[in-house]
């Protein structure tokens, strides 16, 4: 690739994906030719300690690019997509004032939405209610749970990763004190078009390909410590009950570390959840029209990176 620096004209870029498509690769080879730092839209990789199960770019990969949201938080600290675009409106000032491009990467719906789009008013949590919906998990289990949220609001269902229990409660909370679904205050009006200063990148691929890629994320994951990791935090005295670690890949290990079952069904059960939030997160991207979509199917990264690198204005 030729690396010659690209004139800069859009304020920011996001390039977002199905988990395991390869994003952090495509952006670290963007990096070579766009003068840019990097701002992770992932709701887990801004957790300390969370490595190896998220796929964070660790600083001896980072090719000096400087990456922001990662390892920011502890792991007990729950975090949300408003959080999060308070959080990034900084950090894209921060980047500008050094001449740079903020670009986001990232698989996480609500993430990047809210940085494009902007979030609707949500009603407060009611305490009262979660401790209901709390007593109901105790009562009927998680399947019951995801069961209901499914029921009375199916689009949010599509963004919930495994189960997690915050994003679930919260949901529920929002349909008992409203009526609505939680996602109807996640507006889909402004999807069909984006501000002429922001570029908003979809990479795909075919569905064969897709499923290959995330069965060697896992074995890879596995390789590099996974569990030896998962062992170490459980070791600093969490529990696996945190928001943080509700998490595909994460939770099967320590169902695993814990006896629920072998090694050998540990990884099915992980293939199983991370295919079926692929696909979820696939669905939901096709909402996304104003979206540029690139197919990576087979392609090399920085062939990839090109293509990204010649939208820019």
């Amino acid at each position: 690739m030729n690396p010659q620096k690209h004139p800069v004209s859009l304020k920011r870029i996001l390039i977002a994906g199905p988990t395991a498509i390869g994003k952090s690769t495509v952006s670290l080879h963007l990096a070579q030719v766009i003068p840019m730092s990097i701002i992770s839209a992932d709701s887990r990789q801004c957790y300390r300690h969370l490595d190896i199960g998220t796929g964070k770019v660790l600083p001896h990969e980072m090719q000096g690019v400087r990456h922001y949201n990662i390892s920011e938080l502890e792991l007990h600290e729950n975090d949300t997509a408003a959080r999060f675009a308070e959080r990034s409106r900084q950090w894209e000032d921060e980047i500008r004032r050094e001449n740079r491009l903020p670009v986001y990467v990232g698989g996480s719906t609500l993430h990047i939405q809210s940085v494009v789009w902007p979030l609707d008013e949500a009603p407060q949590a009611c305490a009262p209610n979660l401790i209901k919906l709390r007593h109901q998990e105790q009562e009927n289990g998680e399947e019951f749970m995801l069961e209901w949220l499914e029921r009375v609001d199916p689009a949010y269902r599509q963004r919930v990763e495994g189960y997690n229990p915050h994003r679930v409660f919260r949901a529920l909370d929002v349909y008992l004190q409203t009526g609505k679904p939680f996602s109807s205050f996640h507006s889909e009006a402004g999807f069909s078009s984006l501000p002429e200063d922001t570029l908003l990148v979809v990479l795909t691929c075919n569905r064969a390909y897709l499923v290959d890629q995330i069965e060697q994320r896992i074995d890879t994951m596995l390789q590099d410590g996974l569990l030896k990791e998962t062992r170490s935090i459980l070791d600093m005295g969490y529990t696996g009950e945190e928001q943080a670690l509700q998490t595909v890949g994460y939770k099967e290990a320590i169902a695993h570390l814990r006896g629920e079952y072998d090694l050998e069904t540990m990884r099915e059960k992980m293939l199983t959840s991370t295919r079926r939030y692929a696909k979820r997160q696939v669905t939901w991207f096709k909402r996304w029209k104003a979206a540029r979509v690139i197919d990576v199917t087979r392609r090399a990264p920085d062939d990839v990176a090109a293509e990204i690198a010649s939208l820019v204005r």
